[in-house]
């Protein structure tokens, strides 16, 4: 008993060392949340957040005091449905309590007897509904035109024809632009409900991640467009019938920026036989469609490229063009240092820049070496080469002041930040990093490193209230991730220094690392001050690398890194309201696993 005390005051102290005195309180009060607050199941979770009588006279009386009044024209192609099905998707459109839409629905020519007789009399019962029959069978694309036809509203929302709004769907979206007039396309978490109306699977969304949509159409429902700007790119295009909404937001995310991410659940998919969500038998030509629709962006856009299989069936790989054969400069701080390994012991450095050499594909790099003094002479003579450049520091072992010292002697436009303590695994890994770097609108890239056992160490930073984290840390290494998240290239707030790839223009323009991080956060540091500035971080799951990690110091945080972090950047992190734009709120900030 008295060893646990004594282990838990260590373990106490250490925090308080680590973080300081606002830190250690944050700290105790995660530690008695998570106690209190553990994973819950989705029921437990659609339970606490169901709305209540309160709730309900609450909007109404927000209603009564908002300046703008938007009307919605729901979009609604028909073709064939079951009549218990159709039916609760009206209902569910009658049910807002929001009363501002118009429900525009197009019939494409069905052959079931009961759809013309249902939706005239819907016509007839609430004159905010309206139909067109259309003559002759046209398909989804056509049928989607048909009904935007019908629309006289600000927004159109799209809504299949077997699928329900929550019921406050169109009153959250309403309120969302009178908080943000310029919103030209909001998006919205989702779930799937049965044929026996059982909610099951959601899909808690980050804000709007340009890599990870075209990776997938993760945005899908619900979706909610500016009227006049659906109108301008022409509509629905012929020819993406099943993937007709990706190709939307495909053209529309070019037009604006003004895009928008509310965090609720307001849109349930059903799980019926013929719909995408029983798998890719189910439409095949939907997913031939996407892939279709991602060629088209990809020959339209400024970084010209292709369109590979992703590693399961609706997610892609977009691989871009290599402009000219820019110098990367590979800027590791070593002390040569011994590692552990199956083999027995030997030199992390040399290891690393071993695979480097052998392993890599892309040729012209540069290894920018910066050691202090320390590097044994036979290790310099086992990596030594036409390639590497060695620069000393006489500087007590500062991890931001030796990347900026190395980065001031690089000779390329492209900066890799190493650790020495990796290795090489998959041979494009550079090519890979580079297509994204070169990309004017990207800040940091970051590659999936692995710890030695197979396990996870790195696909993504996330920033939790003041807390850095790991993605899945730990973590078997082939863990899918969060609806695939770790197998396709993804968004991140902030990536780490390990592996990180930048423009040499940008880290120049951003000040470099900051020195006052020696060990650190000096990496989230730097992806703060870039994503401040308006760029995007990348992690791609195709560069992969084996990592030691902390060979050569001891893990953990010197006193005080914590809370220099949160002085930092108290007013940045208020400004994102505390919380990562690529998690979710309503997500788990016990650890990064996307849990409930």
């Amino acid at each position: 008993m008295l060893s646990r005390i004594v282990s838990k005051s260590q373990k106490l102290f250490q925090a308080w060392r680590e973080r300081g005195t606002r830190g250690f309180l944050r700290f105790l009060h995660e530690r008695i949340q998570t106690r209190l607050w553990k994973t819950v199941t989705y029921p437990q979770w659609i339970v606490r957040h169901r709305l209540t009588r309160s709730d309900l006279l609450q909007a109404e009386r927000q209603m009564t005091q908002w300046p703008l009044r938007p009307t919605f024209s729901v979009i609604m192609p028909v073709y064939n449905v079951e009549a218990e099905w159709l039916e609760k998707a009206i209902a569910s459109v009658r049910n807002q309590i929001y009363p501002d839409w118009e429900l525009c629905i197009a019939d494409d020519a069905s052959t079931q007897p009961h759809i013309k007789p249902l939706l005239t009399h819907y016509s007839k019962l609430d004159s905010r509904i309206k139909v067109v029959f259309r003559e002759t069978n046209g398909n989804i694309v056509a049928a989607s035109n048909s009904a935007l036809e019908l629309a006289t509203g600000d927004y159109i929302a799209l809504l299949d024809h077997d699928d329900e709004l929550a019921i406050s769907a169109l009153f959250e979206n309403a309120k969302w632009i009178n908080q943000h007039p310029d919103a030209d396309f909001i998006y919205s978490d989702e779930d799937k409900i049965n044929t026996q109306g059982k909610r099951c699977d959601p899909f808690f969304k980050p804000d709007w991640s340009p890599d990870y949509f075209h990776s997938c159409m993760y945005t899908c429902h619900l979706g909610v467009y500016r009227t006049s700007l659906i109108r301008a790119i022409g509509g629905f295009r012929p020819g993406f019938d099943g993937s007709q909404d990706y190709d939307l937001v495909l053209r529309v995310v070019e037009q604006t920026q003004h895009i928008h991410h509310i965090p609720k659940i307001l849109y349930h998919w059903r799980i019926i036989p013929t719909s995408v969500t029983s798998g890719e038998a189910a439409k095949p030509w939907a997913y031939e469609a996407a892939r279709r629709a991602i060629a088209d962006m990809v020959a339209r856009s400024p970084y010209p490229g292709r369109v590979e299989a992703g590693p399961r069936a609706g997610f892609h790989r977009v691989r871009r063009n290599i402009i000219g054969q820019p110098l990367i400069s590979i800027i590791i701080p070593s002390a040569g240092t011994p590692v552990e390994t199956a083999a027995g012991t030997q030199c992390a450095l040399e290891r690393c820049v071993h695979s480097i050499r052998e392993r890599s594909t892309y040729r012209n790099v540069e290894i920018v070496l910066v050691d202090g003094y320390d590097i044994p002479d036979r290790t310099l003579q086992a990596i030594a080469g036409s390639d590497l450049e060695l620069v000393r520091c006489a500087e007590p072992f500062n991890f931001a002041q030796r990347i900026n010292i190395g980065a001031a002697q690089a000779r390329g436009d492209v900066l890799l930040l190493l650790n020495d303590d990796v290795e090489v695994i998959t041979p494009d890994w550079l090519e890979s990093m580079l297509e994204f770097a070169q990309q004017q609108e990207i800040g940091a890239v970051g590659a999936k490193l692995f710890f030695p056992d197979g396990k996870l160490q790195h696909v993504g930073v996330m920033v939790l209230g003041g807390n850095p984290g790991h993605a899945f840390r730990n973590v078997d290494g082939d863990h899918p991730g969060y609806f695939c998240s770790n197998l396709v290239n993804r968004n991140y707030l902030a990536v780490t220094a390990a592996c990180l790839m930048m423009r040499r223009e940008l880290f120049v323009q951003l000040g470099g690392m900051d020195e006052s991080f020696p060990l650190n956060y000096n990496d989230v540091d730097l992806c703060l001050k870039a994503h401040q500035a308006g760029y995007r971080h990348v992690v791609t799951p195709y560069a992969q690398l084996v990592h030691y990690e902390s060979i050569s110091r001891k893990p953990g945080l010197r006193p005080k890194e914590w809370e220099n972090l949160n002085t930092k950047w108290e007013a940045y992190f208020k400004q994102l309201n505390h919380n990562d734009p690529y998690y979710n709120l309503n997500l788990s900030r016990n650890e990064v696993l996307f849990e409930l």
